[in-house]
């Protein structure tokens, strides 16, 4: 079991690093806010970039299981609970205190794709992805597994957008470029897309 310190370091951290960034908050603000020694870090998570790979998986962790609750409790319907994913965007891009994505702003700052935060802010893009996969393959669409990758990029660009814009909006047009995706993917599938590039047509 957790420890209350170590999930009270993990808890500070985690809306520091959110709110202002990974570089800009430095360690001892961290520590003083949690009202924990700097030994709690070290036993705890070994270093800062310890610390930020523990609150990108706890971040991580958090948002997949909210969004597998939101899409249940949207539909039955496993087809619309792939599009209630970005219903359920639209409801935290709607937050006050939303601020952008995590994972994103660790890759921003940590372009070392060996670094321990990319490496854990890639493994949640992948989880993402096969989340959608799921919803796809229960949806019996055709080639879930990279419909899920595009629909997982489309909710990347929404998630950008929204920090920029403030508004659900990037979310409700999100949507709607995943309803045609997902339309043409039941439809016709992607080979004959496939086709047409590698006969020049489009």
């Amino acid at each position: 079991m957790a420890s209350p310190k170590r999930e009270k370091l993990l808890e500070v951290a985690r809306r520091l690093f959110e709110t202002e960034g990974f570089h800009t908050t430095g360690i001892d603000r961290v520590l003083a806010e949690a009202g924990v020694a700097k030994m709690t870090l070290y036993n705890n998570f070994g270093s800062k970039d310890g610390l930020i790979v523990a609150v990108l998986e706890s971040a991580s962790n958090d948002m997949v299981a909210r969004l597998q609750e939101a899409v249940m409790a949207s539909s039955s319907d496993p087809y619309e609970q792939v599009l209630g994913v970005f219903d359920a965007f639209g409801i935290w891009f709607s937050d006050p205190n939303f601020c952008g994505c995590m994972f994103q702003a660790a890759v921003a700052e940590y372009p070392d794709p060996q670094s321990q935060p990319a490496k854990a802010a890639r493994t949640h893009q992948l989880r993402v992805c096969d989340m959608f996969g799921q919803l796809c393959a229960q949806a019996e669409l055709p080639d879930s597994e990279s419909l899920g990758k595009m629909l997982a990029m489309i909710a990347s660009g929404a998630m950008c957008t929204a920090r920029q814009v403030q508004t659900r909006e990037p979310a409700d047009h999100a949507r709607q470029i995943a309803e045609i995706l997902l339309e043409r993917a039941g439809s016709i599938g992607f080979a004959p897309a496939e086709a047409e590039i590698a006969n020049g047509l489009v």
